[in-house]
């Protein structure tokens, strides 16, 4: 392709090292097998030395390789501490020759990649192999193990908001009238973002630039333009190295979605490596065997990346040397999501969600989700606490307590159209942030606020980050969702009960006919109490109905993590809230649960032989049925509700409508 063949920037990194050896210098230089503590994986390596807790190896092949010392077998740690370490560095600055980009990268072959060799703030190390990547082999590469993984979920909340206070940054305004800020990425571990646009239209080639902002000072650093046609991916963990993505189509010649490239300033221009296709050869369109493209990007600790592609495969990869760690083939309804540390992983395949590792793809928990739901258009995003989890597929929207796995709450919109198929958003824990702009108020069911004229926005750690640009100006700005104005524009619509459906003394019926016999005393017991708490009235016959069923039993089978499968008779228990016969709310349940608690000496298959034996009747009763639902509206479209109110995103501030 003409991106890859033509004038590129090629950054040399210089590292002068010298070694002084001591007295078992000829134990340190052969090669050895090393081991993992798990014993799973072997490497033939010599040493090059131990810093700081990471041991440092050369594969026979000249590559070199880190693992945390903690990580190694206790043979090969034993080995380490007999040593005197017989390695001393000496490293000069670190000296790098930058050349401004006019155009394309050149067709000279490239030589180097910019780096850097401090350790300590992740900056990415030994990336000459972005100049001729090696090719990606998956042969022997570790596979995350979604069924069988060491314990079961166990995963406890950690705090999910920045550690620093963001402040807003400007930056430079449109070039053109048809450029546009088309992608903004913040990396909430050292507090960056990027901005990126490109301007491809009634212009001789296209080109693209990008804003790296400094969040914590608000300062921002502002290329001039590049051709070529990309967007970021991520800010990389130095802080200053940004993973940008091909975004144009193969016979326009320019940049493509399966191509990865490293950015880096000198001074306004631009420095670019070499083009990296992670994902070659994993596609089949139109008849023919395509490379998958980047769909998400996460940068962790170890210089390594984590990349999710939209034929699904999941992969860590090393990026000084451009190997996969680990990884997975998901379904095609899949989503993934971190934690703002960028420590712990969720990953959402079909029904089953994952806690995992993101450093070494160890599962560290499994559940499924309540009611076996159908997926689709799936995303998941997790609340500032840490606690619970939105997910969003096809026309539902669910919350799920990540302790315990339960679903706390869920809504599904009328016609089966997508709810949020372009992004999801959770500034808040009740809040959605549908198609990052609809803000919608989950337990009310109200679309609060239609958030426009923002070039994008990013939710991170509770903050909404809103892109603007125009022509007059630009600026990143953090902020809370709902903003002031609309939280009072919310208690107006609480207190006003011709905005709902189901509100505190509304009366409803109840109707429990397709629950068998021997279960329906106590199913009308129940919802009559869900009834009360919730503040409905109770009458013979209303518009307003709720409806109950048990369907039931079949026998299915089932996996717990690192337990093997199992038969288990499953009921599913529903309600129902009906409007003139039509479906306005569902809740259901299984007598079998995403988290199995067993007694003590009770096995699995007997704990689920004595859930087999009745359906989860007490669903019923500890349903929270909604105390506040917003009337359907006559459109079927998904998304497109009306809002109680318009904001307009301005380089003023925030201009309000109802």
């Amino acid at each position: 392709m003409r991106s890859i063949m033509k004038s590129a920037i090629w950054i040399s990194v210089v590292l002068l090292v010298t070694f002084t050896l001591g007295a078992r210098e000829s134990a340190a230089q052969e090669v050895r097998t090393w081991a993992d503590s798990s014993g799973r994986f072997k490497l033939p390596a010599t040493l090059i030395e131990v810093k700081d807790g990471t041991v440092f190896l050369k594969r026979t092949d000249g590559q070199t390789v880190k693992v945390p010392l903690d990580r190694l077998s206790p043979s090969d740690q034993q080995y380490l501490r007999g040593l005197e370490n017989p390695f001393e560095m000496v490293a000069e600055d670190s000296k790098t020759t930058l050349q401004p980009s006019a155009s394309r990268p050149s067709s000279t072959p490239p030589q180097t990649v910019s780096g850097s060799a401090d350790n300590s703030n992740e900056a990415t190390t030994g990336l000459a192999v972005w100049g001729n990547p090696p090719e990606v082999r998956w042969t022997g590469v570790k596979e995350l193990d979604e069924g069988f993984g060491d314990q079961q979920w166990t995963y406890q909340p950690v705090e999910n908001t920045l550690s620093f206070e963001p402040k807003p940054a400007s930056v430079p305004e449109k070039k053109n009238f048809f450029e546009g800020m088309r992608r903004l990425q913040v990396n909430p571990v050292n507090g960056t973002c990027v901005a990126g646009y490109t301007w491809t239209f009634s212009t001789p080639e296209h080109v693209s630039r990008i804003s790296l902002v400094d969040l914590k000072t608000g300062q921002s650093r502002n290329s001039e333009l590049v051709t070529c046609n990309m967007c970021p991916l991520a800010v990389l963990q130095d802080g200053e190295t940004v993973l940008m993505q091909g975004t144009g189509r193969e016979r326009e010649g320019y940049e493509t979605g399966d191509q990865l490239q490293l950015w880096k300033f000198n001074g306004t221009k631009i420095a670019r490596s070499g083009i990296w296709i992670p994902f070659p050869s994993e596609k089949k369109a139109f008849g023919k065997t395509v490379n998958a493209q980047v769909s998400q990007a996460f940068p962790i600790a170890n210089n390594r990346i984590i990349l999710l592609a939209d034929n699904g495969h999941l992969a860590c990869f090393d990026l000084g040397t451009l190997s996969p760690q680990w990884h997975f083939q998901l379904s095609q309804n899949r989503a993934i999501t971190m934690t703002v540390d960028h420590q712990q992983m969720f990953v959402l395949n079909e029904r089953r969600l994952l806690h995992v590792d993101p450093l070494t793809g160890d599962v560290k928990g499994s559940l499924t989700l309540e009611g076996e739901p159908r997926m689709g258009w799936t995303k998941i995003r997790l609340n500032p606490t840490g606690e619970r989890m939105l997910i969003s597929y096809v026309n539902h929207l669910r919350v799920i307590d990540l302790v315990d796995g339960k679903t706390l709450d869920e809504y599904a919109t009328a016609g089966g159209a997508p709810l949020s198929p372009n992004g999801l958003g959770y500034p808040a824990d009740d809040y959605a942030l549908l198609n990052n702009h609809l803000l919608f108020h989950i337990p009310s069911r109200i679309t609060l606020c239609d958030y426009k004229d923002a070039a994008s926005i990013e939710t991170v750690g509770g903050l909404a980050f809103v892109g603007i640009l125009s022509d007059r100006g630009g600026r990143i700005v953090p902020l809370k969702l709902p903003h002031p104005e609309a939280e009072t524009m919310l208690k107006q619509a609480v207190d006003d009960p011709s905005v709902f459906l189901m509100y505190p003394g509304v009366q409803v019926s109840l109707d429990v006919s397709d629950v068998p016999a021997a279960y329906r005393a106590e199913a009308e017991s129940g919802l009559r109490e869900a009834i009360g708490t919730a503040g409905y009235r109770f009458a013979k016959s209303a518009n307003l109905q709720i409806k109950a069923a048990v369907t039931g039993p079949v026998q299915e089978a089932v996996s717990y993590i690192a337990r093997g499968a199992y038969i288990a008779n499953k009921y599913t228990t529903t309600v129902e809230i009906r409007f003139n016969g039509e479906k306005v709310w569902s809740r259901s349940s299984s007598n079998i649960p995403g988290v199995l608690m067993t007694k003590r000496g009770q096995s699995i298959q007997e704990k689920l032989d004595e859930l087999g034996r009745s359906p989860n009747v007490g669903f019923f009763k500890s349903i929270p049925l909604p105390k506040l639902l917003q009337k359907p509206t006559s459109n079927g479209s998904g998304n497109q509700q009306n809002a109680l109110m318009v904001s307009k995103f301005t380089m003023q501030g925030i201009v309000d409508s109802k």
